[in-house]
């Protein structure tokens, strides 16, 4: 039978139409909220109105990008701290030359415990307010700053910057760019926008995110049990207690994502594995409270995700050979209406020459979070937060490969 109005792909379009009608509810009543707060009477907050803000920068063997990235966070007006954990390379010259003042480490310990002795060492959490943790091949946008702090209430601890995938032209027909390009844009304009709106984000970008310093005092050490750092800050946050996690769209900036199959699965699998390590370390889902709970259900949509991929290619099976290119045909359409929206949005039309793509990259991503998962199980916590980062491009005497929205 082909597949019809109650199959797989159906299902899992009027899933995502339930997501982004719920994503576009969050902003209206995100808006209506801030306008509501403006009339209410004074009342105490959990922190002070976010005032003085630097940026740090953690990098191993970055000399290739540390150069853009740091003279864009100083367009935002920005004292910027590097801390180089034990390169082997020109990242402690080319960071300095471009204006950072940076801390060289000369052994490699971790981001997480390199971002915490610079942290220190530079005395950061005393004469600021709020910093700005950045990855060394991020570019923030000059007002990436402005926005995150207007984003930062007094009652909020963490603003989340949007990402953006850096895909310049001499590599437009990268199928991993493509892919992470749509995944970004569907995820933030849904479940993050959401999340965001109802305090139960479990994900950060640690990669562009802007933290309160009395936050970082808290939940910034040397010795991080998990394998992604900011997993364990968001939940570390949750748990304290500490205030609001809020996604700032405006504040924008574009990410170096990985540019091959080794790397894509490499970070995916560390990224799932993190994420399981903290549901399983942080015993998430043992409490009744917002967040336990909203966690909970982003978990059973995980099982009817991970299951909907083979259910969707039995049933393709199941119809025989004569009709799979039809069949074929009906799974692509309905990725390619969501991704001629992001195309649109993102002003990229070629993403839309990259939907086979897209569909391929969607269900490799099932296995790949059954197998962080199944890492997780077998290891729970680990020694030092130390992983190899995907293969980057130069982009020294670059600006920006691609402007989208």
């Amino acid at each position: 039978m082909i597949l019809g109005v109650y199959s797989p792909p159906s299902i899992i379009v009027f899933i995502t139409a339930i997501t982004v009608i719920l994503a576009l509810t969050s902003v209206f009543y995100e808006y209506r909220k801030a306008k509501a707060l403006k009339l209410l009477p004074h009342k105490d907050y959990l922190y002070k109105k976010v005032s003085k803000v630097a940026v740090l920068i953690a990098s191993k063997d970055g000399e290739k990008t540390i150069t853009r990235t740091v003279k864009a966070a100083i367009a935002n007006r920005c004292t910027v701290y590097v801390v180089s954990d034990g390169s082997s390379d020109k990242t402690v010259r080319e960071a300095r030359a471009a204006g950072a003042q940076v801390l060289g480490l000369k052994k490699n310990i971790g981001k997480p415990a390199a971002l915490h002795r610079a942290y220190k060492h530079f005395k950061l959490g005393q004469n600021y307010s709020a910093i700005a943790i950045l990855d060394d091949d991020v570019m923030v946008e000059k007002d990436f700053i402005r926005h995150a702090k207007k984003s930062m209430g007094r009652d909020c601890a963490i603003t989340v910057g949007k990402n953006l995938t850096d895909w310049p032209n001499h590599k437009r027909w990268n199928v991993w760019l493509a892919s992470r390009t749509y995944s970004y844009w569907a995820y933030q304009i849904t479940l993050r926008t959401i999340q965001s709106t109802y305090n139960v984000m479990n994900c950060i970008s640690g990669s562009n995110s802007l933290y309160r310093t009395e936050v970082l005092d808290r939940v910034l050490t040397g010795d991080t049990p998990y394998i992604v750092d900011d997993t364990y800050w968001t939940l570390e946050t949750h748990r304290l207690k500490l205030g609001k996690i809020k996604y700032s769209p405006k504040a924008r900036a574009w990410l170096q994502d990985p540019i091959n199959f080794r790397d894509w699965y490499s970070q995916n699998l560390r990224w799932m594995w993190g994420t399981f390590q903290g549901i399983i370390g942080h015993r998430v889902g043992t409490k009744a409270n917002k967040f336990h709970l909203s966690y909970l259900a982003i978990m059973f949509e995980w099982i009817i995700y991970i299951f909907s991929g083979p259910l969707t290619l039995f049933v393709i099976w199941q119809a025989g050979l004569d009709s799979l290119a039809l069949e074929l045909l009906l799974l692509c359409t309905g990725y390619a209406v969501l991704v001629t929206i992001a195309a649109i949005a993102l002003k990229l039309p070629r993403l839309l020459l990259f939907v086979p793509v897209i569909v391929v990259t969607d269900f490799l991503f099932r296995w790949v979070m059954l197998h962080g998962l199944f890492k997780a199980i077998r290891q729970k916590t680990v020694a030092s937060c130390v992983w190899n980062s995907p293969e980057r491009f130069d982009t020294r005497g670059s600006t920006l490969g691609q402007k989208a929205g």
